[in-house]
């Protein structure tokens, strides 16, 4: 009998574990299929993101990409563009890119992923000259030149500008540390190599876990 009524004024505090069913997408239109519009500097940008260059020696275009051959999911992609057409000599180490910022559960996991892939109109040179990065901040103000956590996704893999091949893959995992996150994805392009064109296009875009 002692041991009864102990046992019925013990309560045990049990937390449900983060199932499936409560995770989510939290960014809006990663698979570009919601819309695109107008930006002043840049072009044709998913709706729901912004974006940003470095400017300098090298033209930049963003479009919304409906060829089915550089599309991953659905009928849209973001497509990236940087080229030195008429610059005699570009300027080296050009930056485009595109970030979302999307609240988000603090000390909450998530995990980030794209798919992409990387043409253009030279294809001698070495593998390192473009490159696909991608970062994150912290907090509700979104700046892409104080971002410190870039990676490199690991594309290598380059297609003729006229002859796309299959899409790579890149996923990654963080904690978050704010009730905000921004996310970044940006083109790298190393060398002002003159006459050159740089496509890059990026599709089925996710940050996946807990919505605030």
């Amino acid at each position: 009998m002692v041991l009864a009524i102990i046992a019925s004024m013990v309560t045990v505090a049990i937390w449900p574990a983060p199932t499936s069913a409560s995770l989510t997408n939290v960014l809006y239109n990663g698979g570009f299929e919601q819309g695109f519009s107008s930006q002043p500097g840049c072009g044709m940008v998913g709706s729901g993101w912004q974006c940003f260059t470095n400017g300098g020696g090298a033209n930049y275009g963003f479009y919304d990409d409906q060829w089915d051959r550089v599309v991953a999911e659905g009928k849209h992609s973001q497509l990236l563009e940087l080229n030195t057409k008429g610059i005699m000599l570009g300027d080296a180490d050009r930056y485009a890119g595109i970030y979302q910022t999307v609240p988000v559960v603090d000390w909450a996991e998530y995990t980030f992923s794209l798919k992409g892939i990387i043409r253009t109109t030279n294809l001698d040179g070495d593998k390192w000259r473009y490159r696909v990065q991608v970062g994150w901040s912290f907090g509700p103000y979104p700046d892409w030149t104080k971002v410190t956590n870039w990676t490199d996704v690991g594309w290598d893999k380059y297609y003729l500008r006229t002859d796309p091949g299959a899409f790579s893959s890149f996923t990654t995992r963080f904690m978050a540390e704010s009730d905000y996150v921004t996310m970044y994805v940006r083109v790298w392009k190393k060398w002002g190599v003159p006459e050159e064109e740089l496509d890059v296009n990026f599709d089925a875009i996710s940050l996946i876990g807990p919505s605030p």
